[in-house]
């Protein structure tokens, strides 16, 4: 099931953590749409992270299964 397209700031809010936390998850590596940089169009470029809720969400409860059944 596709979720909803949002940006960084707005994956934040969902999680209730501040962006700085999203860039850690990043490295860690959180599924993204598009990244800043990506081309759209000849003279336009994308200026925000754009994430699927649905990946993003599966992704971090993937993450926390799996730290829990380390412990």
């Amino acid at each position: 099931m596709a979720g909803i397209r949002v940006s960084k700031s707005d994956l934040a809010h969902i999680f209730g953590v501040d962006t700085v936390m999203v860039d850690v998850w990043l490295k860690q590596g959180i599924p993204y749409i598009k990244k800043p940089g990506s081309s759209r169009g000849a003279l336009q470029t994308e200026r925000e992270w754009i994430f699927d809720t649905s990946e993003a969400i599966e992704w971090r409860i993937s993450m926390v299964i799996g730290d829990s059944a380390v412990v």
